[in-house]
């Protein structure tokens, strides 16, 4: 009962969050059809409601303080859960209208994603699509602060967060290559893979974790490694004969189609990296939710399992 209790005037936190948008009074008035006054006369008001200060006043700019960040991080979850009511409650099942926002990695969203968004675009046109490729924390963060609808990232995604989905999607096979020259090098002299450079992704993830063991129990030692955190970014280094990598088959199928990569054949079996969509049930539109059905049939198709 206390909001129902208090005279909030919730024009000043939606001033307050326009001139942090902007991070200017008069660009904020200009946005909000108001005078310039009158927003800084609510940011004043505010700070005083509040006994802090809100924004450091420069002459072009405004900058948040410390608080005023504090207070904006709720102010912004507030807003987004407004605004995630009204698309849940405006939508209707026959024309789904809504905005779908999908956080993924920019490697696997390049064969998951645009067949379906085809498909579901000419089903229902008036659907909207917002694509998140940042990193993995921030996309994380964005769908706890309901920011994103969904997020597909590797396995696992979050640990002991019940509030939260987590489903399994697909599982892909992975492997080792290189360009023609390692390739060539290493089918010539029978070696093995730890006789080259090895390009390693991040640590910690089952996969990873896998790899190692299996190396281990062949007896194979990598002595000459570089890390990278980047899929694409491991390919063009493989491209261009720093190493040999290590990733998704899925991801290099146009590669090895042009021949600027090659498969490096090993004698053991390679792990499978394993996928997960996570969202909040609770929190879907009609139309992110019909999506990710169709998402997830997709994806399906191309699982090894």
């Amino acid at each position: 009962m206390g909001i129902l209790e208090n005279n909030y005037d919730f024009n000043k936190y939606r001033f307050f969050y326009a001139v942090a948008e902007y991070k200017s009074f008069s660009k904020a008035a200009e946005n909000m059809f108001v005078s310039q006054p009158a927003i800084s006369n609510a940011i004043k008001n505010l700070e005083q409601q509040l006994n802090t200060q809100l924004f450091i006043r420069n002459n072009k700019t405004v900058t948040l303080t410390e608080d005023g960040e504090k207070l904006l991080y709720y102010i912004k979850n507030a807003f987004e859960n407004i605004l995630m009511g009204e698309r849940i409650l405006t939508e209707k099942e026959d024309d789904l209208t809504g905005t779908i926002r999908v956080g993924i990695y920019s490697h696997i969203a390049q064969f998951m994603l645009p067949k379906v968004m085809h498909e579901f675009s000419n089903k229902y046109p008036n659907a909207k699509f917002d694509i998140y490729m940042t990193s993995n924390m921030e996309m994380l963060e964005k769908l706890r602060n309901n920011e994103l609808d969904f997020v597909v990232l590797q396995y696992p995604i979050f640990l002991n967060e019940h509030v939260l989905t987590e489903e399994v999607i697909c599982e892909l096979e992975t492997c080792f290559f290189a360009n023609k020259k390692y390739y060539d090098l290493y089918l010539k002299n029978h070696d093995t893979i730890v006789d080259y450079p090895i390009i390693y992704p991040m640590r910690g993830y089952p996969d990873i974790n896998e790899l190692e063991e299996i190396l281990k129990k062949n007896n194979l030692v990598i002595k000459n490694q570089f890390t990278c955190y980047a899929t694409e970014v491991t390919q063009s280094l493989a491209k261009e004969g720093i190493g040999i990598g290590w990733g998704i088959k899925k991801c290099l199928e146009d590669d090895f189609k042009r021949k600027e990569l090659y498969e490096i054949p090993v004698d053991f079996k390679t792990p499978t990296t394993k996928f997960s969509i996570a969202y909040n049930p609770n929190f879907l539109n009609k139309t992110t939710a019909e999506f990710i059905k169709c998402f997830k049939d997709e994806v399906k198709k191309i699982s090894i399992k």
